[in-house]
């Protein structure tokens, strides 16, 4: 007889928490069919069903949340074993688990670490890229130790209670043009009407992942382009084929072949970047939240 194994125990985790057998697949790196085929494994080894199928995504039934919940807790038994077997070769060092969406992964969050080693050197990291709702799940469970989040319009509104949630710096939207673009000559904050007829790089993913489409309060936007990663769109966008939205906090590593616009639109409440930690966080965990904190500011300038 077939028994839920570790592997088991992580996929019946991801899916719980994603609602969907697409999510859990990207989230772990594995094609939709095989998390499927995995997950129609660990059910006969429960000889049980653990989710059932909805018409959008999946939710766990009443002995999927116990398999999900004793993953949950096994796993992060684990997470500490490891950590606890590491300090016993290394001595001296402090692992800390960090995660954030992607655009803080790729510009604040580097940022952030370099500062917080110079305060504390014996510090190691475990970085995980993933969509805020993700990301809350991840700290509650023990699986993470700091977070960067976003919050705000256009985005699912995780659940904070119980965490310690500090504000940073950096939640504006700006827009990316060429340098020989017409919104790039314009001096001050660009009037959104300006926006309004112009070819957009929007993002694409999963829905619990902040996209990055056209200008929020557009109401039918021109789109030129989807692609997924920074990159791409930095590329598209230098190489005059569109504007896209490009979140402030990125400004450190926009090639300087993009000009940075700011946008004047009274209708746009804006959006709030986050770090998180459980209650009971350690100091080290507090060294990073300032860490974070103090590079955002260093950024912009404040």
């Amino acid at each position: 007889m077939p028994e839920l194994d570790i592997d088991a125990l992580r996929i019946v985790r991801a899916v719980a928490t994603h609602g969907s057998l697409s999510g859990a697949a990207r989230a772990l790196g594995y094609s939709q069919p095989a998390i499927s085929r995995k997950v129609a494994a660990a059910e006969k080894a429960a000889g049980q069903p653990l989710f059932s199928r909805k018409p959008r995504g999946v939710r766990p039934t009443r002995a999927g949340e116990v398999v999900a919940q004793f993953a949950t807790e096994t796993l992060s038994g684990l997470d500490r074993l490891d950590e606890r077997l590491n300090e016993l070769t290394t001595g001296r060092e402090v692992r800390v688990r960090v995660g954030a969406f992607p655009a803080a992964n790729a510009a604040l969050l580097p940022f952030a670490l370099a500062r917080a080693l110079k305060q504390q050197n014996r510090l190691t990291f475990a970085i995980t890229e993933a969509s805020s709702r993700s990301l809350v799940h991840q700290v509650v469970s023990g699986r993470l130790d700091v977070a960067v989040v976003a919050s705000g319009p256009g985005l699912p509104h995780p659940a904070f209670e119980g965490l310690r949630v500090t504000p940073l710096p950096g939640g504006e939207l700006t827009v990316g043009a060429p340098r020989d673009h017409r919104l790039a000559a314009m001096e001050g904050p660009v009037p959104v009407h300006e926006l309004a007829h112009e070819s957009w790089i929007v993002g694409k993913g999963a829905s619990d992942e902040p996209q990055f489409g056209a200008w929020p309060t557009l109401t039918d936007p021109l789109i030129g382009f989807r692609t997924r990663t920074w990159h791409s769109r930095f590329g598209l966008v230098a190489a005059g084929l569109g504007i896209c939205l490009i979140p402030e906090i990125l400004a450190p590593i926009v090639p300087e072949i993009i000009t940075l616009v700011r946008v004047d639109d009274p209708n746009w409440l804006g959006r709030r970047i986050l770090a998180i930690t459980r209650p009971d966080s350690a100091d080290t965990h507090e060294i990073i939240v300032e860490s974070l904190r103090d590079s955002g500011a260093e950024q912009l300038g404040a």
